[in-house]
């Protein structure tokens, strides 16, 4: 199957339908015909930045409204908060926890800004560690503009 057109069947599935976990989406795509793996689609997933977030109590998937290397302050905070991350740290550490699902969005989003004071960004599948340069300020830095942003 193509990708081009596997991206445009989970877009659909996940605008029409409430999405809970990869399996529906792959139960989505037998209905049509197409037999995808659940590595394929998480991979796909992942390439279109769907995060996980909550709706009448129950977890979905979301596209985001745009793609993190286009966003601006205000879209990168709503990103983080339907992800409903949450940030602590230690030494030289930032630990942003997010709800399953989001972490690699989450990190993709942070690597976009570029920020001259993060050495490396590692994702999980619900948290993202920063690990910080040891430069004076570097982690305050961080930390604030994070805790502005979840403000």
């Amino acid at each position: 199957m193509d990708k081009k057109l596997r991206h445009q069947l989970i877009k659909q599935a996940i605008r029409e339908e409430a999405v809970n976990s990869q399996s529906d989406l792959v139960d989505y795509l037998a209905k049509r015909g197409y037999q995808i793996t659940q590595a394929t689609i998480s991979r796909d997933m992942q390439e279109l930045h769907v995060v996980k977030t909550t709706q009448d109590d129950q977890f979905i998937y979301r596209l985001p409204e745009q793609r993190p290397e286009q966003q601006d302050n205000d879209s990168f905070q709503t990103v983080l908060r339907e992800a409903h991350a949450r940030i602590d740290r230690q030494d030289n550490l930032i630990n942003v926890e997010t709800l399953p699902g989001s972490g690699s969005v989450i990190a993709d989003a942070i690597k976009q800004r570029h920020w001259p004071e993060i050495f490396s960004v590692i994702p999980t599948d619900d948290s993202v560690l920063l690990i910080l340069k040891r430069k004076p300020a570097a982690v305050e830095t961080v930390w604030e503009r994070l805790t502005e942003i979840l403000k």
